[in-house]
């Protein structure tokens, strides 16, 4: 089985954003991000109204603090989408449109860009990840393939391919970046 295809901006992006989501630092830094920033506006509303004798400062910093808590999930999704953007417009502008193309052995991978080639052993397929858009296969030194699902023809065919040669499926297809 041979695939062709080319990268896209978004491919690299949605990869980005999945990996992202599956970060156990990330979701720390983003759930950490949420509660100890309203907690920071209480304690300074509370010293406020500790200072002035009133409760201005509690409620005004309270207010700010809700609102933080209840809007901090969709400004933070943003805020990832656009560094990600950003990290692969960067990083990965050599890669953008250029041919790639897999072709699968009885036993491996043969990997081929515009600058490599390698062979990866079916035993390397740790994961066969399949989202709405695209399939990526996770190596056991967790780097991945990233694979467009608009350029294979048989996807059936493709996923017992894959999983064959070792990779275990992993099914994110309800998978959506928050």
């Amino acid at each position: 089985m041979k695939i062709n295809y080319k990268l896209t901006n978004e491919d690299f992006l949605e990869y980005q954003l999945y990996t992202s989501s599956k970060s156990e630092l990330h979701k720390k830094r983003r759930r950490n991000s949420r509660i100890m920033i309203p907690i920071l506006f209480l304690l300074y509303g509370l010293y406020l109204t500790k200072r002035d004798q009133n409760f201005i400062g509690i409620v005004l910093f309270g207010i700010v603090a809700s609102v933080w808590f209840i809007f901090y999930p969709k400004y933070s999704k943003w805020r990832y989408k656009n560094h990600f953007k950003k990290h692969v417009e960067e990083n990965y502008k050599n890669r953008i449109n250029k041919p790639v193309e897999l072709d699968f052995d009885k036993n491996s991978v043969n990997a081929k860009d515009f600058t490599t080639e390698s062979k990866i052993n079916g035993t390397e397929l740790k994961q066969l990840i399949e989202t709405k858009d695209h399939f990526f296969i996770k190596l056991a030194t967790d780097l991945s393939l990233v694979v467009p699902k608009l350029s294979i023809e048989n996807k059936t065919e493709f996923k017992k391919h894959v999983t064959e040669l070792g990779a275990e499926y992993i099914d994110e297809l309800n998978w959506k970046w928050k």
